[in-house]
């Protein structure tokens, strides 16, 4: 999985350049494509939660992976499937511990996810919808801006 050291310092989000959903419950979600040195690397994006309200939010989480939920659409409609390595990823038995994230106001943090690794995503300039989601403290739902990627 990963090593995670609590002493490293707290990631500087850049809110300024990205496209966000519509704020729910003082919480506003967004979804950006990480760029890639390598031509041949599989696709990652980079989903931010930004707290707009006035107070601290407290986030339940067992991990970014498992509190952002990302879809991945073909051109068709069709919704893209897990990969082999996505569906062990994503089983509940492997979710870390239940742990709580407070988000001062106007912070936001940020999460990589390979989607390249977690969904069956073709080559061939194909171009797939990707949106993230997950659940407010008050139960929800924060959608994300919906990106275009060609892959």
């Amino acid at each position: 999985m990963g090593l995670s050291v609590r002493d490293d310092p707290k990631k500087e989000v850049d809110i300024a350049g990205r496209t966000w959903g519509e704020p729910v419950a003082g919480l506003a979600l967004s979804v950006a494509l990480k760029p890639q040195e390598d031509p041949d690397a599989l696709p990652t994006v980079s989903v931010a939660i930004h707290n707009r309200s006035a107070q601290t939010k407290r986030l339940m989480t067992r991990g970014w992976l498992n509190f952002f939920s990302v879809s991945v659409t073909r051109p068709d409609g069709s919704v893209a499937s897990l990969t082999p390595y996505g569906a062990q990823l994503m089983k509940p038995e492997r979710q870390p511990a239940l742990t709580a994230v407070e988000l001062a106001q106007g912070e936001a943090v940020e999460a990589d996810i390979p989607i390249g690794a977690i969904f069956e995503m073709r080559r061939g300039r194909t171009q797939y919808r990707v949106k993230a989601t997950c659940e407010a403290p008050n139960g929800e739902k924060i959608v994300s801006s919906e990106i275009q990627i060609t892959y």
